[in-house]
């Protein structure tokens, strides 16, 4: 097992996955490890595992089993899967933890992560995230106490946000509204105001409205770059400088802004911007 360890690029990540019973993996398992318990050929949502280009080992105490879940998660899009079968009795002491644990594989985007700081404090008022897809973002958020709203399109990914944010033990607001209608857009005021990897350039240019004095907009999406192919089709890509010309100096202060490439290697940009208090 140590070999394998070493050489394990989803151990390297971090991204653990533990399938074992509750029981078994509160005897003994990996630490950084997260626990969850699967019944042979259930399959795990995608909302509680990592990004899919993101590396991922699956432990678990049945060969078949493991073997065949690393199989079906590949299939389903993701980079690289490998199993693991558990035998504590191989594990290096220094890796091995017991009891309960807090880990989880799912995160919040990174532009929020890394701009977290710049956020009013919970208590400013609600979190509006404009094409909220499965709510990552809302979840995190709501651990740390904010009052969240999603909205999307999307029925199936709005139940993967319910079913995260109860599994986390937060409540979040999930609405299906179609935010290429101008009137489906909530007009706030709003503390915070997010929108990820979603491109509607009449919505874009609402922002500075929705946010309340001292009110914080994060936005980060697609941007083109000759010979980039794929999806999404060039119109929902963003061109260079586009994110400044929708936030007017008179009434917004940029904080942070990037064009970039996102982790999963697409072409990207992000905006973090506030209204000033006049």
């Amino acid at each position: 097992m140590h070999t394998f360890l070493r050489k394990s690029a989803g151990w390297k990540s971090g991204n653990i996955l533990d399938v074992r019973s509750s029981l078994d993996f509160d005897k003994g398992h990996l630490r950084g490890a997260t626990s969850r318990p699967l019944a042979d050929g259930e399959a795990i949502p995608s909302i509680f595992l990592p990004p899919r280009h993101e590396h991922l080992l699956v432990v678990g105490d049945n060969q078949i089993m493991v073997q065949s879940l690393a199989g079906q998660l590949e299939s389903r899009g993701r980079v690289a899967v490998e199993a693991l079968v558990w035998q504590q009795d191989l594990c290096p002491a220094d890796l091995l933890c017991k009891g309960i644990s807090s880990h989880h594989l799912w995160s919040a985007p990174d532009w929020l992560v890394d701009h977290e700081s710049w956020l009013p404090p919970p208590a400013a008022g609600p979190v509006l995230d404009l094409a909220c897809g499965s709510g990552r973002a809302l979840v995190w958020l709501a651990m740390k106490g904010y009052r969240t709203v999603g909205i999307d399109w999307q029925p199936e990914a709005l139940e993967l946000g319910r079913t995260l944010a109860e599994s986390c033990g937060v409540s979040c607001q999930f609405e299906r509204r179609d935010l290429r209608q101008s009137d489906q857009i909530p007009p706030g005021p709003w503390s915070v105001v997010l929108n990820f990897r979603f491109l509607q350039r009449e919505m874009l240019a609402t922002l500075p409205s929705l946010l309340q004095p001292g009110g914080v907009a994060l936005v980060r999406t697609f941007r083109h770059v000759a010979g980039h192919t794929g999806h999404p089709h060039r119109r929902h890509r963003l061109e260079g400088g586009e994110l400044l010309r929708n936030f007017p100096a008179g009434t917004c202060e940029i904080i942070a802004h990037e064009e970039g490439f996102d982790p999963d290697g697409r072409p990207a940009a992000g905006i973090v911007v506030r209204r000033k208090i006049t």
